[in-house]
């Protein structure tokens, strides 16, 4: 069952006859609902998203996917009686101010047994400490930033864990795809000069060394970021003979890069950290600029484990549409934290924290571990990676992603700037 925050009371556990319980599940659907009242008849989850604000279309995604990951469980047995879930939300609106705000609210008021969400990486770093102190674990199903992980470690955070993917995650990825399918001699970093695109340069530069080194690095650059020009860049790119383009450059800038790569006629794949490019109806808008390019999707519907197919069906059930990474990451830190509730058999934070830290669980994405908090409570994950072909993202990595989704890389050349 679902709280909105700001609407409904924050109470303790409401006392229902059957009759009442029986006649709420007719009217609402699929709750998360035990028969006992008392003390601990229910697990209090508070869900952070930026619920308005200019992301509050991802945070209806993360929603969607929290919604369904609690619909779908039956029970949570504590003290051998089964609890249900009581989803309170809170909007951080994507600031840091105000997720501390709400954060607090959580803690002392509401006083929630655990915490998930959470967007915008500044403001989860800001707020971590606050689970931290209160002895409450806590998931970022979508932030993604390595400060995180590094945070935890530092302060030895026991209670906080990053179940989002990574810079690591992305970077690493898309160059073994290029490297398993361009097969480049040369390839040039360009990135915004920003602290992910130096991460995403560093990342790239360390994997490539150890995993393909008949590859060269000619060049390493850096650009504003809402950059309006290329043009140098690019025709270093032509200069140097590279094969290969490798990294982010997004929002405004996008279609800088992919027009001013097909009006130069540069003869190198593009192979993008995926950011905004990666949408849809970026790919619709550029899809002949984009033709050959190799793009990071994170997320791709396909069978990871037994969820992953009742999941999508009840996604699409729920809003109508597919569902996103961020629905996909929504779901599976409630369903970790739900689960580690389970076999810990009560709300200890300590008991939680340590089922969360050495629990194996299985998810939408797949069956997934926590790394130890000396590494930072991550959890690592191959994310998907897509070719533009004809205006169609398809999947070329992983192989077990590729092959299940009938997708195969086209090589290249003919670059999109070759065809007619």
């Amino acid at each position: 069952m679902c709280y909105h925050r700001r609407t409904l009371d924050s109470g303790g556990p409401m006392t229902r006859t059957r009759n009442a319980i029986l006649v709420a599940l007719w009217l609402l659907g699929p709750a998360f609902l035990a028969s006992p009242a008392g003390a601990q008849d229910e697990v209090r989850l508070g869900a952070f998203a930026p619920i308005s604000g200019i992301s509050a279309d991802v945070a209806a995604q993360i929603k969607a996917g929290i919604e369904v990951a609690v619909e779908r469980t039956e029970s949570v047995p504590l003290g051998g009686k089964p609890a249900r879930v009581r989803v309170i939300w809170y909007d951080t609106e994507g600031k840091g101010d105000v997720g501390l705000n709400v954060v607090t609210r959580a803690l002392t008021v509401d006083k929630i047994h655990a915490g998930i969400g959470f967007l915008s990486s500044d403001v989860f770093i800001r707020v971590m400490d606050e689970f931290q102190k209160a002895s409450t674990p806590v998931v970022a199903c979508c932030a993604a930033s390595l400060k995180i992980g590094d945070k935890i470690t530092q302060t030895k955070a026991q209670y906080v864990f990053q179940l989002s993917p990574t810079v690591n995650d992305i970077a690493r990825s898309l160059n073994a795809a290029v490297v398993a399918h361009v097969k480049p001699k040369k390839v040039v970093m360009l990135n915004e000069n920003t602290d992910a695109g130096r991460d995403f340069s560093r990342i790239s530069r360390e994997w490539l060394a150890a995993n393909a080194r008949g590859v060269e690095v000619v060049a390493d650059e850096f650009v504003d970021r809402g950059v309006t020009d290329l043009t140098p860049q690019l025709a270093k790119v032509k200069r140097l003979g590279a094969q290969a383009i490798i990294g982010e450059i997004y929002g405004s800038s996008g279609p800088v890069l992919f027009t001013q790569w097909f009006e130069l006629r540069v003869p190198a794949v593009v192979a993008h950290m995926g950011a905004t490019v990666s949408a849809q109806t970026f790919v619709d808008q550029h899809a002949r600029q984009m033709d050959g390019a190799i793009v990071n999707n994170r997320w791709w519907p396909a069978r990871y484990s037994e969820v992953s197919e009742p999941m999508l069906a009840a996604y699409r059930k729920k809003t109508g549409t597919d569902a996103t990474n961020f629905a996909v990451q929504g779901h599976d830190a409630a369903l970790v934290v739900l689960e580690a509730i389970r076999k810990a058999g009560s709300v200890d934070p300590q008991k939680v924290a340590a089922g969360l830290e050495n629990g194996t669980f299985v998810t939408a994405w797949g069956t997934r571990k926590f790394t130890p908090l000396a590494e930072g409570h991550r959890m690592p994950i191959q994310t998907v990676i897509v070719q533009i072909q004809g205006g169609k993202k398809v999947p070329i990595y992983p192989d077990s992603v590729a092959s299940a989704g009938g997708g195969k890389f086209v090589p290249v050349p003919p670059y999109a700037w070759e065809k007619k």
